[in-house]
């Protein structure tokens, strides 16, 4: 079984979606992580704030980011078990935020040998 992370990507609304709306698509989302989990596929995943930090070239300069200005946002990621990209894919199927022109990136995590301790 191998892990893939799953980066969830959505486009900035012009508007602010009411407390139903909001409340409506989180149960969806409920709904998809609880089905991935009964199936054993899901691992763990986070939402992810709106802003951060950037560390940029030699002098490790650091600057404060709003993400949430940009027109695409990376709002979150999952880690799910998969036995390949197919796999992958295909958990994505019901991926609550097709609707409103959500795109998932899905990347394979790379299986690193640590020395012993």
């Amino acid at each position: 079984m191998e892990k893939f992370m799953l980066i969830f990507q959505g486009i900035k609304s012009a508007e602010q979606p009411s407390a139903q709306q909001m409340q409506e698509n989180m149960g969806k989302w409920m709904a998809w992580i609880d089905k991935l989990a009964k199936a054993e596929k899901y691992v763990s995943g986070e939402p992810l704030q709106a802003t951060g930090k950037i560390i940029t070239g030699k002098n490790k300069t650091v600057t404060d980011a709003a993400f949430a200005e940009g027109k695409e946002i990376i709002g979150g990621y999952f880690i799910v078990n998969a036995n390949d990209y197919n796999e992958a894919v295909a958990l994505c199927d019901d991926y609550p935020d097709y609707a409103t022109g959500g795109t998932v990136i899905i990347r394979q995590l790379m299986k690193m040998d640590m020395p012993p301790a």
